[in-house]
């Protein structure tokens, strides 16, 4: 199969207008003219190479038509409902208490489920503000026994060095 034998639809990536005078005249890159020149046999060079007029591209003949109508056709009048009627069953309805019912527990359990997230929270936060009160307590008493020790150490050292002091006066 050519390029030329091939069903429009498939080539009207590459499509042009078609002019009637002896030589074709589009506006190209920039709006620069291009000029297609006509072939011995009366052909436009783009039509001997397959490409047809963009207009052809959007208007397929018959035969190339594709059924479309599932996708336009409107929903059957017994889906529709009147323009002054409500989605959903009446407000006097069994159905309608029946889900107006299970909503409302729903909405109660969804909340309750809330309230109980909100409160584990806050006694997690509570717990944290304890640990952390206790940790600072201990924190505290770590550094006044590091203090302790320190001072003890260095009383001792002192201690140590003027007894090295006083041993090395007696020799």
């Amino acid at each position: 199969m050519s390029v030329s034998d091939s069903p429009p639809s498939s080539i009207c990536m590459f499509a042009l207008h078609h002019q009637s005078s002896s030589s074709q005249v589009d506006s190209g890159l920039y709006g620069q003219p291009m000029v297609f020149p006509k072939t011995p046999d009366g052909r436009s060079m783009e039509q001997m190479m397959g490409f047809v007029p963009y207009s052809s591209c959007l208007t397929p003949s018959s035969s190339e038509r594709e059924d479309f109508s599932q996708f336009v056709l409107p929903p059957p009048a017994s889906t529709l409902q009147p323009a002054g009627q409500k989605r959903g069953p009446s407000k006097d309805s069994v159905e309608y208490r029946q889900r107006r019912e299970r909503n409302n527990i729903a909405v109660r359990k969804s909340r309750d489920k809330a309230r109980h997230r909100i409160q584990m929270t806050h006694q997690r936060a509570l717990q944290l503000q304890d640990e952390n009160q206790r940790l600072q307590l201990h924190i505290q008493h770590l550094s006044h026994e590091v203090d302790s020790l320190r001072h003890y150490l260095s009383q001792r050292h002192l201690q140590a060095r003027e007894q090295d002091t006083a041993g090395e006066d007696v020799c």
